[in-house]
């Protein structure tokens, strides 16, 4: 397995990426970000521009987990596959540019941009969060303040109930600009770039796909699926028959109860190509036990908007925090990148399927 696709920094998967895809012989765009300095959404397209069938597969979202799906980018790429008849792949390379250069989740505004696909005029409500918002925002980071965290935690998710307690922590907050899972108070230029590149490269197709690959959930060294289809849905059924029993049943999920998440990347998708059969689901790349990837959700914030200040501590914990969305192990990288072909392969017999 050929680890050299993985990289150290944005700038260095970005050249892997596009030098891959040029070799290839895909047509590249670049949608070029506000703030400069480089920052791009990336779309190299594999195949006929006019194929009825098209995959997209998808990096960044969340920034730093971008590391793993250029990989798996790049590698297909550099493997150059024979794509089926009338099928083509457009591989969306850093949907939030800036946080995957800055090593954080979030956008330049503390957005997660799989929360802010809303209506801003009216944001879903989660008064949940607002409870749990004073308790998880140290402003000094250290054993004890983290543990007083995780108690208050405990016993909340114990009187409201796993659904709830997972709702109000992780489902999309609109209220707390420097919380954790801030939707934000309005559209990120990251979902103007993604939405725009869905319109140009996939809207004219009849059969369209999206995979996007993350990592924090699940078992280390595998892959979950995490989809938001309704059980027996056309959605569903086609994510069960491409990906198989997996992709449907949760197996491997750490949580106890999943969110009904708000605003996220794949329901706008399937918005934005009405006319279009849309299959979607979400790959996640295991990591860190949830309390470990629950505690990272919180060094992000505190990294930004407290780390200044302890230069030293922010140091070790952006180390920390690297290792749970981007392991440096190699047997952890090399299971990605062998997951991940799998996992496109069959998207693309999916999509191209009669």
């Amino acid at each position: 397995m050929n680890l050299d696709h993985f990289s150290e920094s944005y700038d260095d998967a970005r050249a892997k990426f596009l030098d891959a895809a040029r070799a290839a012989g895909a047509s590249v765009t670049n949608y070029p970000h506000p703030l400069g300095g480089g920052l791009h959404l990336d779309v190299a397209v594999q195949g006929p521009k006019d194929a009825a069938n098209v995959l997209v597969i998808g990096s960044g979202t969340h920034g730093i987990e971008g590391f793993s799906g250029s990989a798996a980018q790049t590698a297909w790429l550099a493997s150059a596959p024979t794509l089926p008849a009338d099928t083509a792949i457009a591989f969306f390379h850093a949907h939030n540019p800036w946080g995957f250069r800055h090593r954080t989740r979030v956008t330049e505004d503390n957005v997660d941009l799989n929360r802010n696909f809303v209506d801003f005029a009216s944001p879903p409500p989660n008064p949940g969060y607002a409870e749990i918002h004073p308790n998880i925002t140290p402003e000094t980071w250290n054993d004890a303040s983290l543990a007083a965290a995780f108690r208050w935690l405990d016993g909340y998710r114990e009187k409201i109930g796993e659904k709830a307690f997972s709702n109000a922590y992780n489902g999309g907050q609109y209220s707390h600009a420097d919380g954790i899972f801030y939707g934000g108070a309005r559209r990120q230029w990251s979902r103007d770039a993604f939405l725009a590149a869905a319109r140009a490269h996939v809207g004219h197709a009849k059969r369209a796909a999206l995979v996007d690959f993350h990592t924090g959930i699940g078992p280390y060294l595998e892959h979950v699926y995490v989809g938001f289809a309704v059980p027996g849905s056309p959605l569903w059924e086609r994510c069960r028959a491409w990906w198989g029993e997996r992709a449907v049943n949760g197996q491997g999920i750490t949580h106890k109860a999943l969110a009904d998440y708000k605003g996220i990347l794949t329901d706008a998708f399937i918005a934005e190509l009405p006319k279009a059969e849309v299959t979607t689901t979400v790959v996640e790349f295991g990591t860190r036990p949830r309390v470990e990837m629950q505690r990272a959700g919180m060094a992000q914030r505190w990294m930004r908007f407290h780390g200044a200040k302890h230069p030293e501590r922010l140091k070790q914990v952006q180390a920390e925090y690297d290792e749970a969305f981007y392991p440096s192990d190699p047997k952890w990288r090399a299971a990605a990148l062998e997951q991940s072909r799998e996992i496109i392969a069959r998207g693309v017999a999916g999509v191209s399927a009669a």
